[in-house]
């Protein structure tokens, strides 16, 4: 639903949306990044939503999205997913 910003009425919108069936390994090295550092958000917060996600499965999807890094932040990620998995002891 949207609303213009000067209107009092809202309309709503439908979207018809296809999944068109790539696998997860051939998505961007950006989603599946973003991936990782939403899941490991869910773990951080134990979210009712983070289904089986894990400390290393994090890495696992965070690892080889992480090369080529050439500001440093990706690869800092991992280390701090590193030390958050230590921590918890899983």
């Amino acid at each position: 639903r949207f609303k213009p910003p000067e209107g009092d009425v809202s309309s709503k919108l439908e979207f018809t949306l296809r999944d068109a069936g790539p696998p997860f390994v051939q998505a961007s090295r950006d989603f599946r990044f973003a991936a990782a550092v939403a899941s490991f958000g869910m773990l951080l917060r134990n979210s009712q939503f983070q289904g089986d996600a894990s400390y290393a499965r994090v890495l696992e999807i965070a690892r080889p999205a992480a090369s080529g890094d050439t500001t440093g932040y990706r690869n800092e990620f991992l280390e701090i997913v590193r030390r958050a998995k230590q921590l918890s002891g899983r």
